[in-house]
């Protein structure tokens, strides 16, 4: 709360002036109420000083109501030169591989992207997934849920996708779902643990087309490589089981190193669970919106009711000087 008009309240130091001026001009009987109604005795009441009391209150609140008291409200106006964001994921077999602690690949990737999007407050994030060819889960979007949903059952090798690596299919794509975005930065974070080996564009092609939209490529190469332990999951009447055979992990962290090099990203080498959360807090201290705040403070008039009051009283006070303190002159 606070007055627009403050010096105004200075007045109110004179209302006990004008309280003994009106008690002494007064011209209002006195009240005489005998103690029982048999009795000649009774008590007197000057109703002169109860109308200067009156009067006083009245002008009062009428003087609160000239400094115009003004309740205030503020609100924030958050302007963020906005980053949309495509995260691209490898689902292909080999992310079930547990190479990088207790966990398969897949859920490390899925924890780290889930502790990503929930970081996030004012960029848009898509999410696309590849293996043979690529598939998009959910466009740029501020809908978090929406892409947390879709996260949550991804499992490698479902989705009805092929099998196998094309991560030049992937990136191109990711690039067509953000040549047409208007924010000050765009951004494709790509996560895979396997070399290129099926697809249609060539991953240095994709990042020629990444280049040419300002698309910045962060590139994430995880597992180890050499001989590795995959599962490979089989249907039985049962459910799905998994056998377990030695297979060759390959890895071109040069391929990834120059896609990134040359959109202006960067590119990372993880062999760690660890290591690949520090991976995306580094991503998102590098790639984050900048957020112009405003404060707006808004003044409402609050001079209604002491200005009614006032009125009230002045005229409750006339109306008992002409019909009820008469009476008992």
């Amino acid at each position: 709360m606070r007055f627009a008009t403050p010096w105004v309240l200075w007045l109110l130091l004179f209302i006990p002036v004008f309280f003994f001026f009106w008690k002494k001009a007064s011209k209002q009987p006195t009240i005489r109420i005998p103690l029982a109604l048999s009795s000649s005795l009774g008590v007197s009441i000057s109703t002169s000083l109860f109308s200067s009391l009156f009067k006083s209150i009245a002008l009062a609140f009428l003087i609160i109501a000239l400094a115009r008291p003004q309740s205030i409200s503020k609100s924030q106006d958050r302007t963020a030169s906005g980053i949309d964001i495509m995260m691209v994921l490898d689902v292909s077999l080999s992310m079930l591989i547990q190479d990088m602690g207790d966990k398969s690949r897949m859920d490390i990737a899925k924890e780290v992207f889930r502790t990503f999007i929930e970081g996030r407050s004012s960029d848009r994030i898509g999410f696309l997934i590849f293996s043979g060819n690529p598939l998009t889960l959910a466009p740029p979007t501020l809908d978090y849920g929406l892409l947390l949903s879709e996260l949550e059952p991804i499992v490698p090798g479902a989705h009805g996708l092929a099998d196998g690596t094309a991560i030049g299919d992937g990136l191109a794509l990711a690039v067509n779902r953000l040549k047409k975005s208007s924010a000050k930065s765009r951004v494709i974070i790509l996560l895979t643990d396997g070399d290129n080996n099926v697809g249609r564009i060539d991953p240095l092609t994709a990042g020629d087309l990444a280049l040419g939209y300002g698309v910045k490529v962060y590139s994430i190469a995880i597992g180890t490589e050499g001989r590795v332990r995959q599962p490979f999951p089989q249907q039985t009447p049962l459910g799905v089981v998994y056998q377990y055979a030695w297979v060759e992990n390959r890895l071109n962290p040069s391929l990834l190193m120059q896609i990134s090099e040359k959109t202006n990203g960067k590119f990372y080498r993880v062999t760690e669970e660890k290591a690949l959360h520090e991976v995306f807090k580094s991503i998102d201290k590098l790639e984050r919106s900048e957020i112009i705040t405003k404060d707006k403070i808004r003044y409402q008039e609050e001079f209604f009711i002491p200005l009614l009051m006032g009125v009230f009283i002045l005229i409750f006070e006339k109306v008992l000087s002409i019909f009820w303190w008469r009476q008992w002159a």
